[in-house]
C-alpha cells in the first residue's frame, strides 16, 4: 500500500515537472519579454504610422486623378526614402517577434527572420540605387542604359528586386510566421493576415515573372495588409 502511494506521488511529481516544461515551451521568459517588447512596440508602431501616411498620400493622389504608373518623380522620391527606412525597421519587428516567441515555435520565427533579411536586402539595393546612382545620372543628363536601374519599369532590374523583396521574400516570411499565432483575438487576426499577405505576395511575385497583370494585387499586401499586421503587433508586444 505504501509502495503504491509512493508510486502515485512519483507519477504526480513527474506530471507536474512535465507541465512546467511545457509551459516553458509555450511562453517566453520574462527576461526575453523585457528585452524585446520596447524594440518591438516602437518598430511596429513606426512602421504602422509611416504606412498610414504613405497610404493616405497615394489614396489622395488616386482620388484627385494625379496618380500615374510609373509614379511622378516626387512620389518616387518619397517612396524611395520611406521604403529604405522601412527595411531596417521591419527587420527589428521580426527580430523582436523571434525573441518573444516560445522555444517550441522559434523555428518559425527564425526562418521568418531570415526571409525578412533577404527582403530588406533586395529592397534596399533598389532604393539605394534609386536615390544615389539613378538620381545623379538623371541630374547630369546621363540617361543611356538607365532603364535597367530605374525603380519602376518593365526593363528595370531594380523593379525586379523590389517585387522579389516585397512579394517573394516578405511573402514567405509572413507565411512562415503565421503558425506562431495559435490563439484567439489578436493572435487569430495576426495569423490570418499573415497568411493573406503571404498568398497575395507570392501570387504577385509569380505573376510578375510570367508577365501577368495579377502582379498588381501585391500592392494590397504591402500597401494595406502589412500595416494592419504591424499595428496589431504593436499591441501584441505590449
Amino acid at each position: 500500500m505504501v509502495r503504491e502511494r509512493s508510486d502515485r506521488d512519483e507519477l504526480k511529481e513527474m506530471q507536474t515537472k512535465q507541465k512546467l516544461n511545457n509551459q516553458r515551451d509555450i511562453l517566453p521568459t520574462e527576461q526575453e519579454k523585457v528585452r524585446a517588447c520596447p524594440a518591438g512596440v516602437w518598430s511596429a508602431l513606426i512602421t504602422t504610422l509611416g504606412g498610414i501616411v504613405y497610404f493616405l498620400i497615394i489614396l489622395a493622389m488616386v482620388l484627385t486623378g494625379r496618380f500615374t504608373m510609373p509614379p511622378s518623380d516626387d512620389i518616387q522620391l518619397f517612396g524611395g526614402i520611406i521604403s529604405l527606412l522601412f527595411c531596417p525597421v521591419i527587420v527589428i519587428v521580426m527580430v523582436s517577434l523571434h525573441t518573444v516567441t516560445a522555444p517550441g515555435k522559434k523555428v518559425f520565427s527564425q526562418s521568418s527572420q531570415a526571409f525578412t533579411l533577404l527582403f530588406a536586402t533586395a529592397v534596399s539595393i533598389n532604393r539605394f540605387t534609386q536615390l544615389g546612382v539613378v538620381s545623379r545620372s538623371i541630374a547630369s543628363g546621363t540617361v543611356e542604359g538607365l532603364d535597367w536601374f530605374l525603380p519602376y519599369g518593365d526593363r528595370s532590374v531594380m523593379f525586379g528586386l523590389e517585387m522579389m523583396g516585397w512579394g517573394w521574400f516578405l511573402g514567405l516570411a509572413m507565411l512562415i510566421a503565421a503558425p506562431i499565432f495559435s490563439g484567439r483575438g489578436i493572435q487569430f487576426w495576426l495569423r490570418w493576415l499573415m497568411i493573406s499577405y503571404g498568398i497575395l505576395g507570392l501570387i504577385s511575385a509569380v505573376a510578375y515573372l510570367i508577365g501577368s497583370p495579377l502582379a498588381v494585387i501585391g500592392f494590397v499586401a504591402w500597401g494595406v495588409i502589412l500595416f494592419i499586421i504591424t499595428g496589431l503587433l504593436t499591441v501584441h508586444f505590449k
